[in-house]
């Protein structure tokens, strides 16, 4: 991810002197468009609304502060991510220390930073929202397939941890590849879900118990990522209808 313009911070785009009135205004606009964008979807609302809602008079001040949706979107990664990124390799640094590059702890290091997001009250369960709307822009990005307005930062040393964590297994890059990418979907996607889940169930629902959920999901990853790669020779799946049934 690339740092913050000087005296700007969050989304690089305000050009103004950075006061401590406008660094307010920012923050409400941030605040504001989480909760928006994470209920109504980040194609659903206008900067406009976001501006009124953050009790602003001037219908242009999210373009002011930030030049578009993509800078505001960018804004709301840019004040959670790094803090992520920052518990990630924390996590990778214990794994690392201890020599035991285990699946399940390189995983653990994968789904619990962000995981913590559940638990944190500026913003956090939005942001999950939200990004379980991103995923995929954001997942083509960081495995370099595909571009993105949205700056990510990279995830290189993850990758090598889990790459040595598999070592042995014969799983081929792109398979590697493709499976962590079905990682990160069902991570922030199983999040989402289990959010809204929340919000639906009953209080008394031991399925719905969040510690319990999150281990589950930790193992539906593991098992998705250590899988069998398909056998050179085995038959590829019929391309249509038609081959299926002999025609």
């Amino acid at each position: 991810m690339t740092a913050p313009m000087a005296g700007a911070g969050a989304g690089e785009v305000f050009r103004g002197r950075l006061t401590p009135r406008s660094a307010a205004t920012r923050a409400k606009l941030i605040s504001v468009a989480e909760q928006l964008f994470a209920t109504r979807g980040v194609d659903g609302v206008t900067l406009v609304e976001i501006g009124k809602l953050a009790g602003q008079r001037n219908a242009a001040v999210c373009q002011y502060h930030f030049g578009g949706r993509d800078s505001l979107l960018q804004a709301i990664i840019d004040k959670h991510v790094p803090g992520i990124v920052a518990r990630r390799h924390m996590m990778l640094d214990e794994i690392e220390h201890a020599g035991r590059f285990g699946l399940r702890d390189v995983v653990g290091a994968f789904l619990r930073p962000v995981a913590e997001k559940l638990n944190d009250p500026d913003g956090g369960r939005d942001f999950i929202r939200i990004n379980a709307q991103l995923v995929a822009l954001h997942t083509v990005h960081v495995h370099n397939v595909g571009p993105s307005p949205l700056k990510l930062p990279a995830n290189d040393r993850l990758m090598v941890f889990l790459g040595r964590a598999l070592a042995g297994q014969a799983v081929p890059a792109a398979v590697l590849r493709q499976r962590s990418m079905l990682a990160a979907m069902l991570l922030f996607h199983g999040l989402a879900d289990h959010l809204r889940m929340l919000e639906l169930a009953s209080a008394k629902d031991d399925s719905m118990n969040t510690d319990s959920f999150l281990h589950t999901l930790e193992e539906a990853i593991v098992a998705i990522l250590q899988g069998p790669a398909r056998p050179d020779g085995m038959e590829k799946p019929k391309s249509d209808m038609g081959e299926l049934h002999g025609r």
